[in-house]
Order: C-alpha cells, then structure tokens, then sequence
C-alpha cells in the first residue's frame, strides 16, 4: 500500500505532467469536498474518477486515467452486487459507487425485525463504506445525492447531504441502481407528524424512535410490508388495526388463499378492516390522532399510521438524462441490462425484470431478482456478455404462525391477461399424518388451460412447508405441464413429507379439472 507522502509524489507528477502537455484533460486537480481528511468521514475520491465543478473550482480538471472507470449510482442488493462482481472479474476496474442514504449494504426484508427487536440494526448492516472499501477495493460515497447525469460528458454531478457540497464524477461506463420510492396517498392528513412509510433502514429509525411513545396503530395497506408489520407491532404490545381498500389481503394470492391469511390476522387479535376506503387522516400539533375511513361510523383514534401503499420504481434520473422508461414504469433494459444509452447500465427495482411467463417486462420488487440483475450488469461492466433470463415472481413470508408463498400467476393475474386457466387449490397434511409434529399445508396449483403448462403457485403452510413453493418455479420456469408435475420424482420420509407430496395431489387434482384425466 502506498504512504500518504508517495501518493502526494505521484499526484504532484500528474499535475505537472497534465501542464506540460496542454491536450490532457487536466490541468489542475484538486480535492472535490473540502474537509474529506475527516476521519470519522472519510470522503477521498481518485482525481481520475471525481472531477470538481466549474462552478465551485472555476475551472475544470482534465486529467483520466487509463483504468477505466466504473460508477454506480445506489448501494444496496443490486448496486453493490454489480459493484463486487465487476471488481472481481477486472481488478484493474476503478469502481466507485454512490449512495445518497448514509448506509450501505443492509437487509432491507430484514426491517421488521428490528422494529420487532428480534435484531438489532447494526445485525442488518454487512459492510459499512470503511469496511467494503477496504476488503474489496471498491469506494463508495454514502451521503451522496446525484442530482444529473450527463451521458454526452460521461459525467455526474452529485451533492453531500451532510455539507451541501457539490462534485462531479466521470464514468466510462455507468449503472444506475436507484431502487424506488414510496408511493404516498392523496388524501388530508398524509403529511402530519407519525405518519410513515417503511423503504429504508433510515425510515425504521425514525419510526423506532417514536414506538415506544404510540399504542394504536393503523396500518394502511395489507402487502408484504403491511402484514410483516403487523405482526412486529403485536410482538411489541401495540394495538393494530390493519386497512386494505381491495377485498382480500396481499396482492397476488388468490382470495381462497388469502382468507386463510385473514384468519390468522384476526386469531392474534389486528382488527382487519377489507374493501376499506381511507378518506382523511386527522390530528393537530402533536400529529395524527384518528384515521377517517368511508365503511367507519366516525373517526378510529391512532397514535401513528403506516402507510403500505406500494412504491415506484425511481427513475427521475433515468429520464432527466434521456434514458428509455418502459410501459411499466421502470427503465427500460435488455437481457444485458442495458438501457438505450450506450455505456448504461440499470438494475434492481429502478430497472424493468423480464417475465418468463409473460415473456414481456414488468415491474419486480424482490430482493433476490435486483441481486441477480446486479451480478448481471456487473459481469456486463466488466465487458462480458452474460444475460439475466428473466423471473417468475417467487417470494414468501411470515404471518404470525403461518409461512405464506407464491409464484407465477395467479388467477386475477391470468384474468388480466386474459389467459384461460384451470386450478385447483388442496388441503393436506404436509408430513406423514401419524407424525407427531404434522399440520396442516394448503396448496394451489393453476395452469394454462390449453397446455397444461403450471403457471402459478401459491402455498400456505407452518414451519418449511412453502419451501415447496421452489419446486412449483422451478417447474414454471421449465415449462413443466401439471401432468409431468404431477410425476416428479421428490423426497419422502414421515419426518419431512408425505408418500404423495402435496405439490403432487394438487397437481393431479388440476388435472382431474382437465380433459386428459
């Protein structure tokens, strides 16, 4: 490693070596951010990477190195994926990537249960900016908004939230990994003092600073966010009153899987409140106190509310600089994760993920997808060609006692695609029924009607038991037909399973629905 005194040798060497020859891109090259010496916040930023602006400097630098430049824009699952595989396959790579929040590389799934305090938040985080520069070579600047990108310049510019101060970085070649944002409801009251949205480590903090001082809390929206809420909430003691405007609860289970969901909410005591309209939330200087819904008979009183009402994908940089936004919302990528700007890259929830059932873009907010759309780019920033195949939509979570999981379509989804489908949902024991430790799994199979072609999945079980779920999306993605689902060779022992697996009776319980039975 080179002291500091040998690095100030080498820059004074560039300097002059950039003066004597008038065609280098630098004549003068200084430090970006003043007090970047802090040591508590170290911000040092290669001269061949980071250029200062013309209108803080007066003049601007010049000067590149040969090594190419890697810049990435966001710093969680798909940014810092791409960052680390670019890095590996090319260590002659200067990658550096920048991140408005002041934490990088955190469990954002793992949210919940830190609220819940089953963890603590520093169990969340991986890498601090310190600790991922110094195991992988790689810089990245937290604290860091970007506020344009400038694809005719190959440059960004970009502003410390901590200091106001401004910088430009130039790349070679560019990923934008920007994640999304909350989406927040038109109506009164959204605004007031205790009214959260929960996308970010920093939004868990503020809400865990007030937990202790709230009883009553509502939560507007039942997905994914909304349900592992409301169970953190009741671990914690809080009285919860969970409201979802459709008639059943998450999005993407079929309503005769989601009322076993519903049962479960209410068994632990979160008033549910379906097909429920909020008009207004209402309060004073002390924040909100009451939420106004168009079934109630007057105002519920609360002490804070929780908005899950769904995010967007965040592209106003994207567009700013010209880059394509599909029909679906999300930059618009193809299999290499390129946009239409040559040289850029997008990835994770800002970026289109390609159905392998639909076989056309759509929006994918899973954690695991951004992952792989980072290793993606990454390998692409490297200079390779690899192309990510696409995803069919797997996830799972917990719901008090329950493990709820799905994939592919399922029947409203197939509906709006207007795609014949049959199905057939079964309830079984999910081990050998004389085992002491069996209960109860619920699966549902669908499949296109004329192929036979498994489709969707969704399955409601306790323990491990919708680890099956990995089975139905392998099949999906294979393109397994519910008969040659029906005869695959699984695992049996009473202790982990059945003679007929599950999977398998719902398999054949689709196909007694069909004309080859």
């Amino acid at each position: 490693m080179r002291t500091p005194e040998a690095c100030q040798e080498i820059s004074r060497g560039l300097s002059e070596r950039s003066e004597r020859n008038p065609g280098c891109l630098n004549q003068k090259t200084s430090a970006p951010w003043k007090g970047a010496r802090n040591p508590r916040h170290p911000f040092r930023v290669p001269a061949s990477v980071c250029v200062s602006m013309p209108s803080l400097r007066g003049e601007m630098p010049k000067t590149m190195s040969a090594t190419e430049n890697i810049l990435i824009i966001g710093g969680n699952a798909a940014g810092l994926t791409a960052a680390s595989r670019a890095k590996r396959l090319d260590p002659r790579l200067n990658v550096t990537v920048l991140e408005k929040g002041s934490t990088i590389s955190y469990s954002t799934c793992g949210i919940p249960y830190f609220l819940a305090k089953m963890v603590t938040a520093e169990d969340l985080i991986s890498y601090t900016p310190e600790s991922f520069e110094k195991e992988r070579a790689i810089k990245v600047h937290n604290n860091t908004r970007v506020d344009e990108i400038v694809p005719a310049r190959k440059r960004v510019t970009a502003t410390r939230t901590d200091t106001g101060e401004r910088a430009e970085f130039a790349y070679d070649r560019l990923l934008i990994a920007t994640g999304v944002k909350p989406k927040i409801p038109e109506i009164p009251g959204a605004s007031l003092e205790n009214v959260f949205t929960l996308t970010t480590l920093e939004d868990a903090m503020r809400i865990n600073a007030v937990l202790a001082s709230v009883q009553r809390v509502a939560i507007i929206g039942a997905g994914y966010v909304g349900l592992e809420m409301a169970e953190c909430l009741y671990a914690l003691g809080k009285t919860v009153h969970l409201y979802e405007r459709e008639s059943h609860v998450l999005l993407g289970m079929d309503s005769d899987m989601a009322q076993i969901i519903e049962y479960e909410l209410q068994r632990f005591g979160v008033r549910l409140s379906t097909s429920a309209k909020v008009l207004a939330l209402v309060g004073a200087q002390r924040g909100v106190s009451g939420i106004k819904a168009a079934s109630g008979l007057g105002i519920d009183p609360v002490d804070m509310v929780l908005l899950d009402t769904g995010v967007a994908p965040n592209v106003e940089l994207a567009r700013g600089a010209g880059i394509q936004i599909g029909i679906s919302g999300a930059i618009s990528v193809n299999a290499h994760m390129e946009t239409n700007v040559p040289g850029v890259f997008a990835a994770g929830n800002c970026a289109e993920t390609f159905c392998a059932i639909r076989r056309r873009p759509v929006l994918n907010y899973i954690g695991t997808v951004a992952a792989k759309q980072g290793r993606v780019a990454g390998e692409n920033l490297a200079g390779r060609r690899t192309k990510f195949l696409g995803a069919v939509g797997t996830t799972v979570l917990k719901v008090f006692d329950l493990a709820v999981a799905r994939t592919g379509l399922c029947s409203e989804d197939a509906a709006a695609e207007s795609l014949p489908v049959v199905s057939a949902r079964i309830e079984a024991p999910d081990r050998a029924a004389y085992y002491p430790t069996t209960r109860k799994i619920w699966v549902k199979l669908i499949a296109e009607r004329e192929s036979r072609k498994l489709v969707g999945a969704q399955v409601v079980g306790y323990g491990d038991a919708p680890k099956r779920i990995d089975v139905a999306a392998a099949a999906i993605t294979a393109g397994l037909r519910v008969d040659e689902l029906a005869q695959l060779d699984l695992a049996y022992s009473p202790p982990y399973g059945n003679l007929w697996d599950p999977l398998l009776i719902a398999a054949q319980a689709v196909l007694r629905r069909t004309s080859v039975w």
